[in-house]
């Protein structure tokens, strides 16, 4: 559908908190989301949960004010990883699970993402159905009196109930293993730890501060550098870096290579198909894949379903096509049968799983398939729909497109999260990449400018 969205971008809604995201919206959120998570004369159960920003604080109690004076009970989680939430929904037969978390952005963003009863994300039409309602200006004439509002319930043991769940599909034994971990200061530093702990490993972390003012901060999967550094200092077998809200996971062999999503999908895929475990032999990832990763997926025998970014974009068409591996470079990585949701901590368990009985060592991993040279560059812009309907953009495109051919490749976009385009080429050489790269953004600098 035509995206006329105006509060949800890719994942969720984010914004600056207190300017953009305040706490009268977190309420309308609230309400309008329930409304539509919860079939329609029920009393609903939403479980929620939060990232260790300091802005979580007033967002979430606005947020579960508007969940219950919209009628339905709430269920805090308290600091949890996203894809927590999503699997706490599916476990607890939740009507719903709502997450406060702006995921790799900066301190000062933050963001409400949802999920429906099962833990999946919401579609495009969904999302576009509850903004029409925080738009109505009748909302609240339809509120509930009495007995009817809803009621607060503080959960102490949702990481227990979520590890638990887990370790059900995990009986790996890491005794022997040296680990570091990069938990980026977010939420993922009260789980990762632990687990990785409970499995024998001996775990080294980095970047576990739950204060919320060191989020993100030249750290986690978006600074590969802070990992690499980790590992080669620590001289450690393998190092895993996560995202703000734990969704995300990339990984670094004990060589100091960076192994992103397209290596830790392309990894598990070779060792799912040789186990018979990969149904219907096919992956889904999305356009920024690399070729190389497509090359040998292919001559693997290995079909590959390419989507716009976006996991929600990926996951549905795993759905689609059956599939029960999926995800993203930026190491959003869905295993379907386990969570309805990429997951850092089942993405890094499962790898672990893979390179244990697998007939790969974990040092060939970086080498499974050749990568073509690839850049993606993020550009600062004012207004991002100017730049990408600007004819002199256009123009561009078509004279890289063609200056690329066959051996090459672009991919330019505007961020559904922050006011950025991305720009990424990919090409034999990097040379070429550079070049174009830097032809592009000199462009849409200029445009950004005029």
């Amino acid at each position: 559908m035509e995206d006329l969205r105006k509060l949800f971008g890719t994942d969720g809604i984010r914004g600056v908190a207190n300017k953009e995201l305040t706490a009268e919206l977190a309420l309308k959120v609230g309400r309008a989301g329930a409304k539509y998570l919860v079939p329609e004369g029920k009393r609903g159960k939403i479980i929620i949960g939060r990232d260790p920003r300091p802005s979580g604080d007033f967002i979430e109690s606005a947020l579960i004010s508007g969940i219950l004076s919209g009628g339905h009970d709430v269920f805090r989680a308290g600091i949890i990883t996203t894809p927590a939430i999503a699997l706490l929904a599916k476990i607890l037969d939740m009507d719903g699970g709502v997450v406060i978390s702006a995921s790799h952005n900066p301190l000062n963003d933050s963001g409400i993402k949802f999920f429906g009863s099962g833990g999946q994300k919401l579609t495009d039409y969904q999302e576009k159905a509850i903004e029409d309602y925080i738009l109505d200006e009748d909302i609240e004439n339809t509120l509930p009196v009495g007995t009817g509002v809803g009621r607060f319930k503080t959960m102490d043991n949702a990481v227990d109930i979520y590890l638990d769940y887990i370790f059900k599909y995990f009986s790996i034994d890491l005794k022997g293993y040296r680990i570091a971990v990069d938990c980026a200061n977010g939420s993922s530093s009260i789980l990762v730890t632990r687990a990785l702990k409970e499995l024998g490993a001996e775990v080294l972390d980095f970047n576990v501060d739950l204060s919320g003012e060191n989020i993100n901060k030249n750290c986690g999967s978006t600074h590969p550098e802070a990992l690499k550094k980790m590992v080669l200092e620590n001289r450690v077998d393998i190092g895993f870096s996560y995202d703000g809200d734990g969704d995300r996971v990339i990984s670094c062999d004990s060589s100091g290579r960076i192994l992103d999503g397209d290596s830790m999908i392309a990894f598990c895929a070779l060792d799912m198909k040789r186990n018979g475990n990969l149904r219907n032999d096919c992956i889904v990832t999305t356009i920024m894949a690399n070729m190389g990763f497509h090359n040998t997926m292919d001559s693997s025998g290995i079909k590959v379903y390419k989507t716009q970014v976006g996991d929600r974009y990926v996951l549905e068409k795993m759905i689609e096509v059956d599939c029960t591996l999926g995800g993203e470079q930026s190491g959003h990585i869905i295993f379907r049968d386990i969570s309805p949701t990429g997951d850092g901590l089942i993405s890094t368990l499962e790898f672990l799983r893979a390179a244990l009985t697998g007939k790969n060592k974990i040092s060939e991993i970086y080498d499974i398939f050749p990568r073509y040279p690839q850049l993606l560059e993020n550009i600062k812009v004012v207004d991002k729909n100017k730049i990408m309907t600007s004819s002199m953009l256009k123009e561009k495109i078509a004279e890289m497109d063609k200056l690329l051919g066959k051996d090459g490749r672009l991919v330019l976009r505007p961020s559904g999260t922050e006011p950025v385009i991305r720009v990424m080429v990919e090409a034999k050489t990097m040379d070429m990449v550079n070049d174009v790269v830097n032809q592009l953004s000199a462009v849409i600098k200029r445009c950004n400018d005029l």
